[in-house]
């Protein structure tokens, strides 16, 4: 079907989906964008087989370079196609959602994406629209998708129809990751099983974190910002903010979150700073962090990348470990999804199926990334040989570790709105916890906050 036919249907379709999810888009693993980088190449639709038309261009979409990257190893699978992809790297994350909505909208845009990446933030917001196809749609089975962790497919589960629309290559299990050589100087604890039972709940957990106070002389805190627990929050919701009827709902799981936040601040049990911020980011490198709640791509490139070292010796590199702490979670990742006006629906399968489902090309992303990749096999055959015993890590497998946490991470509580409505509780989560309001309050005003946003969803 030519473009231009779907422009009707398209404007209708997506004012739903815009509704559901916008906002700011939260760091994933790659947290520095380069500068925008546009394509300027014009599609030039030729007559192809059946009347349908092709391009000579295929527009794959993304906010960053990562992905871009990770598509040289398709074309080392198939280096005939590597001519006609035009990978174009909005170089912003919070500008991306703008751009592609804009474009989604206009199907005879020269510059209209085949191909689209998407966020966890936010993938629903595409899933659950026209805008976007069914995997089958490309070629891609059920046996494709044998080796990938579930939850990585619920999330991009068109909830309307149960239709699958996209695909990952990664997957991103959390942990805590903690420093070994303090648990053992204010802990007594020397390995990650010892590690656990001082974290296995949220009481143990608080617990844990008064002793870790104490026994340093107030020179070393559990974590280093008070948001630093909310993944593991969000992760363990036992429902959507918002259900298929359309009604708002308060899971206990963002109560507890409220008064866990509220403890870590009056007790002092943080270093109080602000996620992503320079004395952030600074954490790693010094006794003043204990711990941090960490996936997949932030052991590599956040906590490595900021531990002042780059061998055993140096900095705090090798003095860290995981345990999975009080409750299995996960945390970003990245998604690929066709375009309703896809030009070349094999040219994306063949794409999709290469980066996110090929074990053989899977196991040598990740042994060549760190990639944790999408992939049960792959990741087993890399373990199995070794691969993931981490001289950071002081010589822990660190797929060991994540596997059995991916296998357990549920996502059923995910809905469109999540995005936006994690904002606006963030927000309520602060004022509650720096003395401003009382509980009560906070939540009333949340919820106040969200009828405003979402005049369409019940609120009570």
């Amino acid at each position: 079907m030519k473009k231009r036919v779907l422009s009707a249907l398209l404007s209708l379709t997506m004012v739903a989906g815009l509704l559901a999810g916008c906002g700011q888009s939260a760091p994933t693993a790659t947290t520095e964008a380069p500068a925008e980088e546009k394509a300027e190449a014009v599609k030039e639709e030729v007559p192809a087989e059946g009347g349908e038309t092709s391009t000579d261009k295929f527009y794959i979409y993304s906010w960053n370079t990562e992905l871009g990257e990770r598509l040289q190893y398709v074309y080392d699978a198939y280096p005939e196609i590597a001519d006609r992809i035009e990978y174009v790297n909005v170089g912003d994350d919070s500008v991306y959602q703008e751009k592609v909505d804009q474009l989604l909208q206009t199907p005879d845009a020269p510059d209209y994406p085949d191909l689209i990446a998407f966020e966890a933030a936010y993938i629903m917001k595409y899933t659950n629209s026209d805008y976007t196809l069914p995997v089958t749609d490309l070629g891609i089975t059920d046996e494709d998708l044998a080796q990938m962790y579930p939850y990585t497919l619920t999330i991009a589960t068109d909830q309307r129809d149960n239709s699958l629309k996209g695909l990952s290559w990664q997957s991103c299990p959390g942990s805590f990751i903690y420093r070994t050589d303090l648990a053992e100087k204010y802990l007594g604890v020397t390995s990650p099983e010892e590690m656990q039972a001082k974290i296995g709940t949220w009481e143990a957990f608080l617990d844990t974190a008064r002793e870790i106070k104490e026994k340093s002389g107030d020179a070393t805190r559990m974590l280093s910002s008070n948001g630093d627990v909310v993944n593991a929050f969000l992760s363990n919701k036992t429902q959507p903010w918002v259900d298929k009827e359309g009604v708002f709902h308060m899971d206990d799981a963002m109560l507890e979150y409220m008064d866990i936040v509220k403890v870590l601040e009056t007790e002092d049990l943080t270093q109080k700073t602000t996620q992503w911020s320079e004395e952030w980011n600074a954490g790693p490198s010094s006794d003043s962090v204990f711990g941090y709640f960490g996936c997949t791509w932030f052991l590599h490139w956040t906590i490595k990348a900021n531990c002042g070292g780059e061998a055993v010796g140096e900095g705090t590199y090798g003095l860290w470990n995981m345990a999975q702490g009080p409750a299995p979670y996960y945390w970003g990742g990245t998604w690929l999804g066709a375009t309703a006006g896809c030009s070349d629906k094999e040219l994306a399968g063949k794409i999709m199926k290469a980066l996110c489902t090929d074990t053989e090309i899977m196991t040598k992303m990740s042994e060549e990334t760190l990639d944790y990749v999408n992939n049960k096999a792959a990741m087993k055959t890399l373990s199995d040989a070794g691969k993931g015993s981490y001289d950071f890590l002081g010589g822990q497998d660190f797929i060991s570790i994540f596997s059995p946490l991916a296998e357990d991470v549920d996502v059923s509580w995910m809905s469109a709105y999540d995005q936006k409505v994690n904002a606006l509780l963030d927000t309520q989560v602060i004022e509650y916890s720096l003395g401003n309001k009382d509980k009560d309050t906070a939540v009333a005003d949340f919820k106040t906050a969200v009828a405003e946003a979402y005049p369409a969803v019940t609120v009570e």
